[in-house]
């Protein structure tokens, strides 16, 4: 006997680039903050042979923004992947994915221009990260204003 496919759920497939991108930087990113973003070597070698390097990661200072505006994003578009019909008036869901990748990718390449001092190696990771997602909020803006959500059905 054959299943029959279930009309909801989370269905990959069905999820436009745009929307793929952003879920996945989405994700990334915010795996990224629980990284180190700023060390700092208190003694600044002034005494040979001790280190003292403080770490902060990237839940610090703009980090607390990026990471609740992430949330929103990787639920905003998993609902829309989920097939969860959100009734937004006049303004398009695609759309605002795109917002909420935008602002998201912003705040991300804020907080890594606030940490130059210092620098750590997950801050890069994370404004590469925000560089793809910035590309991705683009490619999901434009297919806003093509009114499409998802590719068309594969035959």
């Amino acid at each position: 006997m054959a299943q029959q496919p279930q009309a909801g759920g989370f269905n990959w497939g069905r999820l436009s680039m745009g929307s793929k991108g952003l879920l996945i930087t989405g994700v990334l990113l915010f795996i990224d903050l629980f990284l180190p973003w700023q060390c700092v070597d208190l003694f600044g070698g002034l005494i040979p042979g001790q280190s003292g390097n403080i770490c902060v990661s990237g839940f610090n200072g703009f980090g607390v923004l990026v990471a609740i505006l992430a949330l929103a994003l990787i639920v905003w578009e998993a609902l829309l992947a989920a097939g969860v019909a959100i009734n937004m008036g006049t303004t398009s869901p695609a759309l605002i994915g795109a917002i909420l990748g935008g602002a998201t990718a912003l705040f991300a390449i804020i907080t890594f221009v606030s940490r130059l001092t210092g620098v750590a190696w997950g801050a890069f990771v994370g404004l590469l990260v925000a560089l793809a997602m910035a590309y991705a909020a683009y490619i999901r803006f434009q297919e806003s204003k093509l009114g499409g959500t998802a590719p068309p059905p594969a035959a």
